[in-house]
């Protein structure tokens, strides 16, 4: 896709004019405005992004808090102008299905499912979205902690001229408020007009916004009201970065080249974290689509990468990828990480070959023994995970899982 398309959740400002109002994006994309200065740093598990354009300058923020499913966004916006400038904040998001694919295959009804709703919880605004069929089941939310003077849910409203205004040019920022539409069908986003007030020359605003998905709003309701709080999310972001110091420092080399130790000690760990999390699922490689999802191979080889920094974290997910293993000891190549429903992958392409990757069921066996290496737990060996087919129920040892593996592939070796 063109890099200057809108992907899933941007911020506009704008100022105050005589004739109406400028706006702009401090993320560059999608308005495509000139900036003074941009810059983008993407730390340990966190990004930050600061702009200055038009007597304004924006930092931003964005993490998820260690242990939480939320994403914060902290955005500070002060004015480094010589003169007052009256400033209003509109953060925008577009929902996709929980579906992913289907909304590409399906387009004609899935807009037809997508359900927005405005809830007042006493001066702020709380925008809850969902599918239909998932109302009861999880509703996405978002929020923030200033006040909201009004609210969009409807993108054909947001864009205006009956959705042939753009993003680089939303035309219901030209007026004064949002609709206020709450969207029952259609393409739902979220958009949040906040009055900034006048700034005046070195003056600060702080907005935080709050993007999640809960089985209900009630239990949103938790997490919107402790991240409402800055003090909250300086606590949380300070977590963060003790979190990394307690996983960086489980292995550290000094070596005579400080670049090299800069990867060995920081980079190649964080990016192994990351890989370990995501697998192949959230890339331009698989696009988070579901169609693939999580790889036995991949995700086996990603285990190697965080043994020593994660031990206990590395034991669960092999537990979770010898789950996908049948009963003849071959294992199924892939999964959906939100379904849990396996696949065998691009061996179902042809009907005269086997089903199976000849190799998926033996990266648990160099799993195993890199994790028992690592952390001596030779009990590992006799805890009970049950097959794909859930048969025995119970379950059978780890170390029978190991075991018909290795039966498989010596009973595999073709003609």
């Amino acid at each position: 896709m063109p890099s200057s398309d809108f992907k899933g959740e941007t911020l506009y400002l704008r100022i105050k004019q005589e004739n109406g109002y400028k706006i702009f994006s401090p993320f560059f994309v999608p308005t495509l405005d000139t900036y003074d200065k941009y810059e983008c740093r993407l730390g340990l598990g966190y990004t930050r992004i600061a702009s200055e354009m038009y007597g304004l300058r924006t930092e931003v923020t964005i993490f998820v808090p260690t242990g939480a499913g939320v994403e914060i966004r902290d955005i500070k916006v002060t004015n480094i102008s010589d003169k007052p400038l009256e400033v209003d904040a509109i953060p925008v998001l577009e929902y996709t299905h929980p579906n992913a694919l289907q909304q590409f295959t399906n387009a004609d009804w899935i807009p037809q499912t997508m359900q927005s709703k405005a809830i007042k919880d006493g001066e702020f605004i709380v925008l809850i979205q969902y599918p239909f069929m998932f109302r009861d089941i999880k509703v996405n939310y978002f929020t923030s902690n200033l006040p909201a003077s009004s609210f969009e849910t409807d993108r054909k409203k947001f864009l205006g001229e009956n959705e042939y205004g753009t993003w680089a040019n939303p035309l219901s920022l030209q007026n004064t408020e949002l609709s206020n539409t709450e969207a029952l069908r259609g393409h739902n986003i979220a958009a949040l007009l906040h009055r900034l007030g006048t700034l005046q020359p070195g003056e600060t605003k702080r907005l935080v916004t709050q993007l999640g998905q809960e089985m209900n709003y009630e239990a949103a309701k938790r997490s919107v009201d402790v991240y409402r709080s800055p003090k909250t999310v300086d606590e949380a972001l300070n977590e963060m970065k003790k979190f990394w110091d307690v996983y960086l420092s489980a292995l550290q080399v000094e070596t005579p080249d400080p670049a090299f130790n800069s990867t060995l000690n920081i980079h190649n760990p964080h990016q192994c974290h990351t890989t370990r999390q995501w697998s192949r699922y959230l890339s331009y490689y698989q696009l988070g689509m579901g169609a693939r999802g999580i790889g036995m191979r991949d995700s086996s080889q990603d285990i190697l990468g965080v043994m020593v920094n994660d031990p206990q974290g590395s034991r669960a997910f092999l537990k979770q990828l010898l789950s996908f293993q049948k009963k003849n000891g071959s294992a199924l190549h892939q999964f959906n990480p939100l379904t849990l429903e396996g696949n065998e992958g691009d061996s179902l392409e042809r009907e005269d070959r086997p089903h199976y990757y000849s190799d998926d069921h033996l990266w648990s066996v160099l799993c195993v023994t890199a994790y028992i290496k690592e952390t001596g737990d030779v009990a590992f060996l006799d805890e009970k995970v049950h097959f794909y087919e859930k048969d025995p129920v119970e379950g059978v040892s780890v170390l029978d899982h190991i075991r018909r593996g290795l039966t498989f592939t010596r009973g595999d070796i073709g003609k």
